[in-house]
């Protein structure tokens, strides 16, 4: 058993996983982006799909259509994904108004943030984005909670804020009720090529 209590996969399953892998790995791509899901968001919801399916190998080789089960799967991890970037949109519009007061009092629960913007960024650049600015903890402080320089530690949080800031404009160009429909996004990429 490894740190997280997952077990190594017996040969006959990695076999099978790879076979898994081999064949569905392109239609599922395919379905992501023809959801309007943008190419290296897709790449990671179906790397993340095939991570799932590592976890619950038994239950996709028990499956009598494990690419309906893989497709479910992708399905849930894209919703996921949706609605943490629609949330991270939100606290991300909220720190443009400066209004961080009215943020920290809208998280109740401190594992609200980790919980729903997990996936727009890293966890570590998460971590440190709530760090400053929810928590209130300064560029110093932070820089020795790390063991870096504070001119380090303000790039890294410039740079966190622009991935965070990157993965929402990647979905923002799909609206605030989610992703594009396929004939959406079909035209989009019509008119990106020309």
């Amino acid at each position: 058993m490894g740190k997280s209590g997952e077990r190594p996969l017996k040969t006959e399953e990695q076999e099978f996983f790879r076979g898994l892998y081999r064949d569905h790995y392109r239609a599922l791509f395919g379905y992501a982006y023809q959801l309007g899901v943008p190419r290296e968001a897709a790449e990671d919801c179906v790397q993340e799909t095939f991570l799932a399916a590592i976890r619950h190998i038994d239950a996709v080789r028990e499956s009598e259509n494990p690419r309906r089960y893989l497709n479910q799967v992708l399905k849930n991890v894209i919703g996921y994904r949706l609605r943490s970037l629609r949330y991270a949109r939100s606290l991300q519009q909220k720190l443009r108004e400066g209004a961080e007061d009215a943020l920290k009092e809208s998280f109740s629960d401190e594992l609200r943030p980790r919980t729903l913007l997990r996936g727009a960024v890293s966890d570590g650049e998460l971590e440190l984005l709530i760090r400053f600015y929810l928590e209130g903890w300064s560029q110093k402080e932070l820089a020795a909670e790390l063991g870096i320089s504070e001119d380090a530690c303000k790039k890294r949080i410039k740079r966190a804020k622009k991935r965070l800031r990157s993965a929402l404009e990647e979905t923002g160009a799909a609206g605030s009720d989610g992703p594009p429909r396929p004939e959406e996004a079909k035209t989009e990429r019509r008119s990106e090529r020309e």
